[in-house]
This record gives structure tokens, C-alpha cells and sequence, in this order.
């Protein structure tokens, strides 16, 4: 699976949706709309890739939870999505 520009930078890792053996026979079910994104938090430091950054489709909205502690979710509409998605293609040459 190839992925552009910006998984290089931000240290993509995709979610295999494959079953994957879990505890005992049952297999481990990956939800395709959540990504985890490997990220670098400026405010509280640490290694450059430390910080998940948890990326989920909620129906028509995209949430954004840094540190994956429900801290602060940021919540896009398709709007404000597409904005961003056409920002980081220009940013990165895409």
C-alpha cells in the first residue's frame, strides 16, 4: 500500500484490517475508520514520533484527539476537513 508525502513526515501507520490472532481463537477486529497517527507534541516535548495522534471518522465528522486522552478533541466538519486535506496537499507538494 503506498501512501503520499505526508505519511512520510508524520510517521503513518496504517490500521490492518486483517484478523490478526488475540487472546485465545478470537480474532482482533481493526476499525477502518480510526487511524493513529505517530506525532510530535510541541507544548509537552518528548521524542520526535511519541505522541499518538488518534484520527476517527464519526459519520460526517473527523475528531483528532492528541495524546488519545480525550483531553482535547478537535472536531472537523466535512468543511473545515477538506480545508485542512487541501492545505496539507499544497503544503507538501500534493
Amino acid at each position: 500500500m503506498r501512501h503520499g508525502p505526508l505519511a512520510a513526515i508524520v510517521g503513518f501507520r496504517p490500521v490492518n484490517n486483517a484478523d490478526q490472532s488475540g487472546a485465545g481463537d478470537k480474532p482482533v477486529r481493526r476499525d477502518p475508520n480510526r487511524r493513529v497517527i505517530d506525532a510530535t507534541c510541541s507544548m509537552h516535548g518528548g521524542a520526535h514520533g511519541f505522541t499518538p495522534l488518534v484520527c476517527t471518522k464519526r459519520d460526517d465528522l473527523i475528531e483528532l484527539n492528541p495524546h488519545a486522552t480525550n483531553g482535547c478533541v478537535i472536531v472537523l466538519h466535512e468543511k473545515a476537513a477538506t480545508e485542512l486535506f487541501d492545505a496539507l496537499g499544497e503544503w507538501l507538494g500534493g
